[in-house]
């Protein structure tokens, strides 16, 4: 028993080590498809090592009380030191997670404007879940990402809420819509460097205040070549931020979590701000795996990685951010309070 007890523990410990090094290396270098993908898995990275931790601390206990009042036989690595190896890449890794988490300085004055934003799956038929979801919530601003003919036609029903729209502004076009409460100005549909990605710029008038709204969806990086599109967006869009006047707000499905080195370059280039701080990870893809694979849906939980993004201007307050409930999509909303004043 004492020797599988061991046995057990090493395997911990090995596990723990190779798991951790995947996560640094994924974290930390960037241009290779295969690490891009394993980079967007630093929550699952950590809580398989925290797992770990506990079956190793868990088995040295128990060999312990099994063993206490016999005569200490001699090893080269004590039970005690195996089980620290998974504890110690865990604390590595929770580097990566507990930031998200500690208390932000999210403003203390009222919540003046709400933004929503939310990839409605260009496989989804119906908008009935979403457009409760938008009476319910009450944003000032909404982003539908992936918006099929179907979901354009439903989507006329938010005209009477929302006086202005991007479809008001410019003949339809597929992908990206959006709706406003406060008047739209200097709509654009921009490539940004690709063939095959639509994304918004427009300029929105709130509160006295002028904000240059930004919305990119580029392509998932599933492929060599789909990484590169991705990132000449991010390229893209981040000159386009650099260039404005107004404060600026990045919205949309990045198809990115934070632990890219991808998106860390565009936050640094840019000087916005994760509206996440403060809040958690918030993951938000797979809400389902029903447009993937049906049948392991009760995994989704276990899969989901924080992909739709919102980046902000450090001169707005935000004042909090949630998900919203699954709306048929593979993706759950997000949405974002913001106190914007005259700055």
């Amino acid at each position: 028993m004492k020797q599988f007890f061991f046995a057990i523990s090493v395997c911990c410990g090995v596990f723990s080590l190779f798991i951790t090094v995947l996560a640094v290396v994924s974290n930390r270098v960037s241009g290779s498809i295969i690490l891009e993908l394993l980079s967007h898995f630093q929550m699952q990275y950590f809580v398989m090592t925290l797992v770990l931790s506990v079956i190793a601390l868990t088995l040295h206990i128990t060999h312990k009380f099994n063993n206490s009042g016999r005569p200490a036989t001699s090893q080269k690595v004590s039970p005690l030191r195996l089980a620290l190896v998974p504890l110690f890449c865990s604390a590595l890794l929770s580097a990566q997670i507990a930031p998200w988490y500690l208390p932000s300085a999210f403003a203390s004055t009222p919540t003046n404007y709400r933004v929503m934003s939310t990839n409605l799956n260009i496989r989804n038929r119906d908008a009935s879940e979403i457009l409760k979801l938008t009476e319910k919530e009450q944003p000032d601003l909404a982003l539908f990402i992936e918006v099929n003919d179907d979901m354009a036609e439903q989507l006329k029903a938010l005209n009477t809420s929302f006086p202005y729209s991007s479809n008001q502004l410019t003949p339809y076009q597929p992908d990206a819509v959006l709706y406003s409460k406060y008047p739209l100005s200097d709509f654009e549909i921009r490539k940004f460097d690709t063939n095959n990605a639509v994304n918004l710029t427009a300029h929105v008038q709130v509160k006295q205040q002028t904000l240059s709204i930004v919305a990119i969806h580029p392509l998932p990086p599933l492929n060599q070549s789909f990484l590169e599109s991705r990132n000449r967006v991010f390229r893209a869009a981040s000159e386009y931020v650099q260039q404005q006047r107004d404060p600026v707000l990045l919205i949309g499905d990045f198809n990115v979590t934070m632990w890219s080195p991808d998106y860390r370059r565009l936050v640094r280039e840019t000087g916005l701000k994760n509206t996440r701080k403060g809040v958690g990870t918030l993951p938000t893809w797979p809400a389902n795996m029903a447009y993937l694979a049906p049948k392991l849906n009760l995994l989704a939980p276990l899969l989901q990685i924080p992909i739709d993004q919102c980046l902000a201007d450090r001169l707005l307050k935000v004042t909090g951010m949630h998900t919203g409930p699954d709306v048929g999509s593979d993706h759950l909303p997000i949405v974002i309070d913001f106190a914007v004043s005259q700055l």
